[in-house]
């Protein structure tokens, strides 16, 4: 075990959480790390801030605003060091988006204190961490070929009806296929859908729009 102070866990929080979380680092810590705490990702700026970081803990306040923009900054910034993204709640896709920008694990608030030292430990060990509801966004959602073409008629404004008529399907079978995929891609409604397919910053390109053009001439086929 190195001793303490020849590695550092470093903490990116504001006022209202920093307190809490260092306790638990604290406990996790003991006389293995030390502890770095940093004000913002801005003010982590150069290598030598980085210097000796075991792995990093970033508190978001705001995981759909803060991923895309904090999450990437930072692990451009800190290279080969963990990060470890923890939040109040996070949805399915922010979990994969997380991923996407750099981060190896994830945590939820209420998983702090029984979770973020195995969480640290397992990023430490090369493994990638995130709450157990949440392991199948580790990787992108496995759709169909036609759950894909029915989601690019839905993104190209098609109602379930027009959508049945062009693949030469049942509407059922549209419905079918549109529940299967919600469930997939962790969403509710075709408006989540859409803005999830659409959004280049969740990591979910998926092919599906590519997909949408090829279909129009296939001709009568069966689901």
């Amino acid at each position: 075990m190195p001793r303490r102070g020849t590695e550092r866990i470093g903490l990116i929080a504001g006022d209202g959480t920093r307190e809490t979380i260092a306790e638990i680092l604290a406990i996790f810590a003991r006389e293995e790390f030390a502890l770095a705490f940093f004000e913002s990702v801005e003010t982590i700026a150069d290598a030598d801030e980085l210097s000796g970081l075991a792995a990093i803990v970033l508190w978001l306040e705001d995981a759909v605003a803060s991923i895309p923009g904090l999450v990437e900054t930072l692990t451009k910034r800190s290279q080969r060091i963990p990060v470890v993204v923890a939040c109040a709640d996070i949805q399915r896709w922010e979990v994969r988006a997380a991923l996407a920008a750099g981060a190896v694990g994830v945590i939820v608030e209420e998983d702090l204190e029984s979770g973020l030292g195995s969480c640290l430990r397992a990023v430490r060990a090369g493994q990638i961490c995130v709450p157990r509801g949440h392991w199948r966004q580790v990787e992108p959602p496995a759709l169909s070929a036609r759950e894909k073409q029915v989601l690019g008629l839905v993104v190209g404004g098609y109602m379930n009806s027009q959508i049945a008529e062009r693949l030469f399907l049942a509407e059922s079978t549209v419905k079918s296929h549109l529940s299967s995929a919600f469930g997939k891609l962790g969403v509710r409604s075709r408006n989540e859908a859409a803005e999830l397919i659409l959004d280049p910053e969740r990591g979910l390109g998926l092919g599906i729009l590519g997909l949408e053009a090829e279909h129009v001439e296939t001709g009568p086929a069966i689901a």
